[in-house]
């Protein structure tokens, strides 16, 4: 599925059949973002989620303005139901601007990994924690949140939308003009706040002179 606009939601669908063989786990869901996807962590944390993000945390920055690494964020999820549903909200950073009438860029998700962190040896066919970091993503770094588990379980049925964004960008050959109107309104501006103070500084003078 395609998501058009710069919000959206990531929903990860997670049928959990065996979820009894797992009292003692905890569910995870890790989503590897590209850098131009946004995470906001203070929304996270009002919609009540328990994760760790790993990556540039700087909200106002365009594409061109963060290094092409990944940011990873791992969600701890509260297996209570068969079916579990994760809803993460996403945000796209301003794209670089390309030639061409109405430009878009497209934006790839890697599908997320989920699985389980279990505290003691209870799950079956589970793996280590170093089996479980050379099942994931090359680049992948380490979690707090995993460090009292000793088991894990990579879950294969998942699946999850939207993975791909498609955004619109600015024309390169636009931005002269963009720049010029910038600086004319910036110093326009400028002019006009001076203007005003020297203004407002000579009524000030002549209402002080008035009162001697």
């Amino acid at each position: 599925m395609q998501a058009k606009g710069f919000h959206t939601t990531l929903s990860t669908r997670i049928p959990l059949h065996a979820r009894h063989e797992y009292a003692s786990c905890n569910l995870f869901v890790l989503h590897e973002l590209p850098a131009d996807i946004i995470v906001d962590s203070f929304e996270l944390d009002d919609h009540g989620f328990c994760f760790q993000f790993v990556g540039n945390t700087n909200l106002e920055l365009p594409t061109s303005g963060v290094a092409n690494e990944s940011g990873w964020l791992l969600v701890a999820v509260k297996p209570e139901t068969d079916l579990v549903v994760v809803d993460v909200p996403l945000h796209v950073r301003y794209g670089v601007p390309r030639e061409g009438h109405d430009s878009r860029h497209a934006i790839q998700l890697p599908p997320p990994t989920c699985f389980w962190a279990c505290t003691s040896s209870c799950a079956l066919q589970a793996l280590s924690y170093k089996s479980l970091h050379n099942a994931l993503p090359f680049q992948s770094p380490k979690f707090h949140l995993l460090n009292s588990s000793v088991q894990f379980e990579i879950l294969q049925l998942t699946t999850s939308s939207p993975l791909s964004f498609d955004i619109p960008v600015g024309n390169i050959n636009h931005t002269l003009y963009i720049e010029l109107c910038t600086v004319t309104v910036t110093l326009l501006a400028f002019v006009y706040i001076v203007h005003q103070c020297w203004t407002m500084s000579k009524t000030l003078y002549s209402v002080h002179l008035k009162m001697q």
